[in-house]
């Protein structure tokens, strides 16, 4: 959201999913606009601990960037 609270739209998103102690494995997602604001990617990926990294961009040239450890079971 931005702002004012209002949900960010049409944006291009993109992540990479690595895991954190070898470099096999990387899986590049693309993302989709589901809903206003809302954007969903999907991987196929085993279990173990993952680092996802996200990065948006709208029409303007604004980007963002995010990083999380994720651990699937």
């Amino acid at each position: 959201a931005d702002r004012a609270g209002k949900p960010l739209e049409g944006l291009t998103v993109s992540g990479v999913l690595e895991r954190p102690a070898t470099a096999s494995g990387e899986t590049r997602i693309l993302f989709r606009q589901t809903a206003p604001g809302r954007y969903e990617g999907a991987a196929p990926v085993g279990k173990g601990a993952w680092d996802l990294t996200v990065s948006a961009r709208s029409a303007k040239g604004e980007a963002f960037e995010a990083e999380s450890r994720l651990n699937w079971r």
